[in-house]
């Protein structure tokens, strides 16, 4: 067409334009594409005769060629990337003959992918759209702000793509949604579509939980159903269970409090191991930082102490060199918001060691006794380190030297008890320093089992107000459980009729007491074992005798370790011989600590803490009658003989 042909059709338009705008008549006017009227015989009128934005220059629908679903379906990775699903409400193409979403539709009969297109006026999704009010597929495009990635977005709360589609009623995204500004399309909307930040985060399903994952599937049946995100948020390899955080083993102790190291050396402290502690075994190696306040120690493998798997603690190996810092050094331990203290003190590399102490400090035994003895320097050996021993006052016998082995920090030796009633001290000297202990023998019991120690058969409380207190003068425990207290009247002669067995556990200390109780008992020191009302005592006469469990009731029963014949008419004393008269009220019968004893020296005189050991199996010789009782249990204390 010429230049002139042009510029008389522009014209030529307009008016014609013009007239199709005035009045006339509606049955006789022909529509005009482009004016952005849709007329009679146009599907679509966008203003222009613009080919290519799905309405062309006849005012027909045609397919864009920016779709609803290829490279801007939702963002600008592509909210069709993956919106979930293996055949997905994106894939190719939102409006592609495959679908806009799922194997059923996008949403319409139409379809969001036929020929008719994801745009028409039945539209990609519903009524309102598979993305805007605008159109998945207008000039706003399914793509843009609005678009198919938006809060309500082109899934559901199910899937951005599951079987039942990518353009239902709630949408392919929920509120964190499969296709937002992160998008169901970002780096990996498959990978675990399941996380709190979105469908597709750099990877919400690399672990939404636990190591093993939190979206099993990673997203390739669904960004949210059952077998997803949460299949494993909890199992027995998640965060939670047994090789959960809950089980982490935390910092337990760094001991012992103090150790030495001595300089020049690598290695492990000395007259102990310095250890860190957790508080259970690892399940893994578990790495505790240790960390030292100088330079004269530093801590191997840069402070690094691992704790094998299955073990609960580690030895700290440390280099010491007193030319570099102070002489001490604090090592501190941490392990998350755990952390413990310890003391190294650098030794010089001979620094020789002094005496501390021997212990016990003192030692008391029955002659041809022995007992353990240490000694103790102030600092570890440098090498081994021989101290020489003694005794003085005769108190009995020791070895020449002992040895304090290299980096060790004490030894032992064996003390001898020599003869009864001496006293002296044991020594230990180390380059002209002594140290000593005290030394004591006592004289060997004058008895050698548990005896009766005294009596009462009644009290201010009443008849019932009985009780009988028994001794042991040796220099060891006994049991007595299961032995028996049995009583029989001063005249009878059908042997005991009155038997109290005594519980099983029942002990009584070297030089202790143990106190049996009638019922009605009302003293202030308290039972060790009451016999209730199986035996009644008389006041001022009778017989109580102690055995063990094969102790029968006849008066002569061999089995019988002691026997108390009180009262001037009772026939089985000991020796024939019972303890004449009988006490006041508040009175009792008790037996001598020693020959010399009496009534006074027992009560409050230079026997009263001397125990009961006096026993010539005479009753008469060895009790005296006390004006006022004093029971002992087994709580009251010892007394030595």
């Amino acid at each position: 067409m010429s230049w002139s042909s042009r510029h008389l059709l522009v014209p030529l338009s307009a008016v014609l334009l013009v007239l199709s705008a005035c009045g006339g008549d509606d049955d006789n006017k022909n529509p005009v594409c482009g004016n952005g009227i849709i007329e009679s015989g146009e599907a679509c009128d966008d203003g222009n005769r613009t080919e290519g934005d799905r309405c062309n220059n006849s005012c027909q629908v045609t397919t864009p060629v920016i779709d609803a679903g290829t490279n801007d379906a939702g963002s600008d990775t592509d909210a069709g990337i993956d919106a979930g699903t293996e055949t997905d409400a994106g894939t190719d193409d939102a409006g592609t003959v495959t679908d806009a979403g799922t194997e059923t539709d996008a949403g319409t009969g139409t379809d969001a992918g036929t020929g008719t297109d994801a745009g028409t006026g039945t539209d990609a999704g519903t009524g309102t759209d598979a993305g805007t009010g605008t159109d998945a597929g207008t000039g706003t495009d399914a793509g843009t702000g609005t678009d198919a990635g938006t809060g309500t977005d082109a899934g559901t709360g199910t899937d951005a793509g599951t079987e039942t589609d990518a353009g239902t009623g709630t949408d392919a995204g929920t509120g964190t949604d499969a296709g937002t500004g992160t998008d169901a399309g970002t780096v990996d909307a498959g990978t675990d579509a399941g996380t709190e930040t979105d469908a597709g985060t750099v990877d919400a399903g690399t672990d939404a939980g636990t190591e093993t994952d939190a979206g099993t599937d990673g997203g390739a049946i669904d960004a949210g159903p059952a077998p997803d995100a949460g299949t494993d948020a909890g199992t027995e390899t998640d965060a939670g269970t047994e090789t959960d955080a809950g089980t982490t083993a935390t910092l337990s102790a760094l001991e012992p409090a103090a150790v030495f190291a001595r300089s020049g050396t690598t290695g492990q402290t000395i007259p102990e191991s310095l250890e860190v502690t957790l508080s259970t075994e690892a399940t893994t190696d578990v790495v505790v930082q240790v960390s030292s306040s100088s330079p004269s120690v530093v801590v191997a493998n840069n402070g690094q102490v691992t704790v094998p798997a299955g073990s609960r603690s580690a030895a700290v190996i440390v280099t010491a060199d007193e030319a570099a810092g102070s002489p001490k050094a604090t090592l501190t331990a941490t392990l998350g918001s755990d952390s413990r203290t310890a003391t190294v003190r650098v030794l010089g590399a001979t620094e020789q060691a002094s005496l501390a102490y021997l212990s016990p400090e003192t030692v008391s035994l029955a002659s041809g006794e022995t007992a353990n003895v240490t000694v103790t320097l102030d600092i570890p050996a440098a090498a081994a380190t021989s101290i020489a021993l003694s005794t003085t006052g005769n108190v009995g016998s020791v070895p020449a030297t002992v040895t304090v082995p290299a980096n060790e920090i004490s030894a032992k030796f064996i003390f001898t008890a020599g003869a009864s009633g001496s006293t002296g001290t044991i020594v230990a000297t180390l380059n002209g320093q002594s140290v000593s202990a005290q030394a004591k023998v006592t004289a060997a019991p004058t008895t050698n089992h548990v005896v009766i120690s005294e009596v009462a058969g009644g009290g201010n409380g009443g008849a019932g107000d009985e009780f009988v207190e028994l001794y042991n003068p040796t220099n060891a425990e006994v049991n007595i459980g299961g032995w028996k207290l049995q009583y029989k009247s001063a005249t009878g002669t059908a042997g005991y009729t009155s038997t109290y067995t005594l519980p099983s556990t029942a002990r009584i200390a070297a030089h202790g007491f143990y106190l049996l109780t009638h019922r009605d008992y009302v003293g202030t020191v308290t039972t060790d074992s009451s016999w209730g009302t199986t035996i009644n005592m008389g006041a001022s006469a009778g017989h109580v005798r102690i055995g063990p469990a094969a102790m029968g009731t006849s008066t002569g029963d061999s089995n019988a370790v002691d026997t108390l014949g009180y009262g001037g008419t009772a026939n089985a004393a000991e020796g024939n011989s019972p303890v004449n008269g009988a006490p006041a009220t508040a009175g009792s019968y008790e037996r001598k600590a020693n020959a010399a004893s009496s009534a006074a020296t027992m009560e409050s005189g230079v026997d009263k803490t001397k125990g009961n050991s006096q026993d010539t199996n005479v009753n008469s010789a060895d009790f005296v009658i006390r004006t006022t009782r004093g029971p002992q249990n087994k709580a009251s204390g010892t007394e030595v003989p």
